[in-house]
């Protein structure tokens, strides 16, 4: 057979598989207990009244929503979401909102707008696999900025040294990337101070932020901090910040609606990039959704799934405690929302050599190391909260916590045999 990949282009041998859909080919077996997917929980998704507003688009619009529709997207989705966002605190336009094919449709453009090959993004160390995925598909790259040891966002110093380093080196650096809320897949969330302290330094050194925010209304614990989408509006108005949203989370994955908030032109950009890809996001899904929200009840929606989802959290971190060894150098980050959180292991722990172990006791987890764009860690991996039962979720954390005891006491036995035999 001839081989072809001469002819593949650059950006496309830049192109990598995710490792967490790759993951979740390796945990189809049904006896595997997965805290692997970013899986939202079947049983918050509101079926009943989902089918009803299907049924209504049939109804009302079935010619306008089997034919082709507008790149900006659908004006009574539009229109709608305008209202929402209203009642989250936000004032837009309906040319400051582009509707897109879920948020990972934005996530692609974002680079495709602003990257040439070789120009830079600072993002967060770890960061969303998804984002770095798209960045490299179109040649970019990524310097990592270290988050505090109060989890509360970016270590602003190692920040502000980083990027005087990068700039020093030649390098062109065209965006700041941030999950504030929750973020995937450490879980943490961006105190006030840290997300009006990276504003500024955005604004000082001209750079405009993409906020991505699928888990901001994903809060079940402690009060709301404004995004910085909001923080912007409410004080320099500047138009630097990108804010990304999705029903993914908020209501169900399948939907693959997303949102993207920014000033006019920037719209208008990101309105051409659409083009090119898919001509318009399906315009059933936006009538559906539409239709949908005009019943008023996905805030009770959302009420619903934070309130599972706290259960959940505490559960598996009372799990956590409960089953995992007692270790200064054994930790988790304790989210206030969102779907994940992060355990951090002893350093000579490879979480991408222990998930086969893991998987051969049926259980699975993401591994660290796909989180970080260069110089990964591998003493971290990423566990899900949202989709497994209570019950899964103790049965799972207890054969977790047998692998890592396993690893560790594979290491401590070791070196002191070796010790007293040379001995």
């Amino acid at each position: 057979m001839a081989d072809f990949s001469p002819e593949f282009s650059k950006n496309s041998m830049n192109m990598k598989k995710s490792v967490i859909r790759e993951l979740l080919k390796l945990t189809q077996q049904p006896e595997i207990i997965s805290f692997a997917g970013g899986l939202p929980a079947p049983e918050t998704f509101p079926v009943e009244d989902l089918r009803l507003a299907a049924d209504a688009v049939f109804k009302k619009h079935a010619a306008m929503a089997l034919q082709y529709g507008t790149t900006e997207g659908d004006k009574s989705l539009k229109t709608a979401l305008i209202k929402y966002e209203e009642g989250n605190g936000v004032k837009i336009g309906e040319n400051n909102l582009l509707i897109t094919s879920a948020s990972q449709q934005a996530l692609d453009m974002i680079p495709k707008i602003f990257l040439d090959p070789g120009d830079y993004v600072l993002a967060g160390r770890p960061t969303y696999i998804g984002a770095i995925q798209a960045i490299q598909s179109y040649q970019g790259k990524v310097i990592g900025i270290p988050f505090s040891m109060d989890n509360d966002g970016f270590d602003m110093v190692e920040l502000e040294k980083r990027y005087r380093r990068a700039v020093a080196d030649g390098a062109k650096i065209k965006y700041i990337y941030v999950i504030p809320d929750f973020q995937n897949p450490s879980g943490i969330c961006w105190s006030l101070e840290k997300r009006k302290a990276l504003l500024e330094f955005a604004y000082e050194k001209k750079l405009f932020i993409v906020e991505d925010a699928p888990y901001r209304e994903i809060r079940f614990m402690g009060e709301p901090v404004p995004s910085i989408y909001q923080l912007d509006q409410q004080g320099a108005n500047a138009g630097n910040v990108i804010n990304l949203k999705t029903f993914s989370k908020i209501l169900a994955p399948g939907t693959r609606i997303g949102w993207i908030m920014a000033r006019e032109d920037i719209i208008q950009k990101f309105v051409v990039a659409k083009q090119a890809m898919d001509l318009c996001t399906s315009p059933f899904t936006q009538l559906w959704l539409a239709e949908y929200l005009s019943s008023g009840k996905l805030n009770s929606v959302i009420k619903h799934t934070c309130d599972i989802y706290r259960a959940k959290r505490n559960h598996m971190v009372e799990m956590l405690e409960k089953y995992m060894p007692k270790r200064f150098d054994l930790r988790w980050t304790k989210p206030e929302g969102g779907l994940f959180l992060w355990i951090s292991l002893p350093h000579y722990i490879d979480t991408d050599k222990m998930i086969f172990k893991a998987v051969e006791k049926k259980v699975a987890y993401v591994v660290g190391s796909a989180f970080y764009f260069d110089e990964p860690e591998h003493n971290a991996m990423r566990i899900n909260f949202s989709y497994s039962s209570l019950e899964q979720i103790e049965e799972g954390v207890k054969r977790l916590a047998e692998v890592i005891k396993e690893e560790i006491q594979t290491h401590e036995s070791g070196p002191r045999g070796q010790t007293t035999a040379e001995v």
